[in-house]
């Protein structure tokens, strides 16, 4: 049997509001929201090129890091130009610099407004 052709189409991140988090990762990576909808909780938006899903959930509990009391679920890693202005620009979009750093400064770990890590990575070494 031959594998089909398969293509990641987005991934999509549970959340306590979906177009609040789909407006911060698109600010966040220059991208935009390309659909909402409150009545199903409901938005998506480019980040970074990909397309990244939000869905309202109810009963969300937000992850803790490093804690996995409440497992962080996903994280997703950005590749930045500038890693002090690439965190300083999260922060003045609502993320959080959190403070168990495990990097040594190769990369900062950051939380968006709903909790969930995420890691701005400086430019790679070639």
């Amino acid at each position: 049997m031959t594998q089909p052709k398969m293509e990641l189409l987005a991934v999509t991140i549970d959340c306590s509001d979906a177009d609040r988090l789909a407006n911060f990762y698109a600010k966040l990576s220059g991208g935009e929201v390309t659909y909402s909808n409150e009545e199903y909780g409901y938005a998506q938006a480019t980040v970074g090129g990909s397309t990244v899903n939000f869905q309202k959930v109810h009963s969300f509990t937000p992850p803790q890091w490093p804690g996995q009391e409440h497992g962080q679920q996903f994280h997703l890693d950005f590749r930045v130009d500038d890693l002090a202005a690439a965190v300083a620009h999260a922060i003045e979009l609502g993320a959080a610099k959190a403070i168990e750093q495990p990097g040594d400064d190769g990369y900062t770990v950051m939380t968006d407004p709903d909790g969930h890590p995420f890691c701005l990575c400086p430019p790679s070494e070639e």
